[in-house]
């Protein structure tokens, strides 16, 4: 009978299910935040740093298989850019080829993820000097380490990050111009 309750119907086992209003205006400013840096390509790599980038990979070894180059060329499009994939299928790779691209073109590479394991391999896979989500925060409340329009933001785990959470860090960067990357 709470007011903040929102009946949601019932689940596949019939169970009736409910959420707070707080958590369907959370939702709402998420989606509007994606949305919107989904449509902007600000953060747009030029093509001749793209293959330099692909090419200095070449030239040490690693050359992108055919799903690499569409998530590399993915990422190094739109303000906001989203990476699938199982474990062990190259991911970290092609971003390490997509921090080049993008520090190339005079971006500032950043990487996050929820938990200090994930971070140490992100950076370690990568190359992306890489943090916990909750220390990222952190700095942001203590007025350092703001996001600019010349950062580009790489989050991995991304789908292990709570929805409040998420909503803060995109929000954040959706109004400071930077660019995210969800992996």
């Amino acid at each position: 009978r709470s007011p903040d309750l929102i009946a949601l119907g019932r689940d596949g086992r019939g169970e009736e299910r409910f959420t707070s209003r707080q958590m369907i205006e959370t939702e709402q400013r998420l989606e509007r935040a994606s949305e919107l840096m989904a449509e902007r390509a600000d953060h747009r790599v030029h093509e001749r740093d793209r293959d330099a980038a692909l090419g200095r990979s070449a030239e040490r070894g690693l050359v992108l298989s055919g799903e690499q180059r569409s998530a590399f060329e993915h990422v190094t499009g739109k303000d906001l850019g989203v990476v699938v994939g199982y474990a062990g299928t190259g991911k970290s790779a092609m971003l390490g080829v997509a921090r080049e691209a993008w520090e190339s073109a005079g971006y500032n590479v950043r990487g996050a993820a929820l938990s200090g394991i994930a971070a140490e391999g992100l950076e370690n896979g990568s190359g992306i000097a890489s943090r916990t989500i909750a220390g990222l925060e952190h700095q942001w409340e203590q007025g350092r380490e703001l996001l600019t329009a010349r950062d580009v933001l790489v989050i991995d785990e991304a789908g292990m990050v709570g929805t409040r959470q998420m909503e803060r860090v995109l929000s954040v960067a959706k109004d400071a111009g930077a660019k995210v990357v969800l992996v």
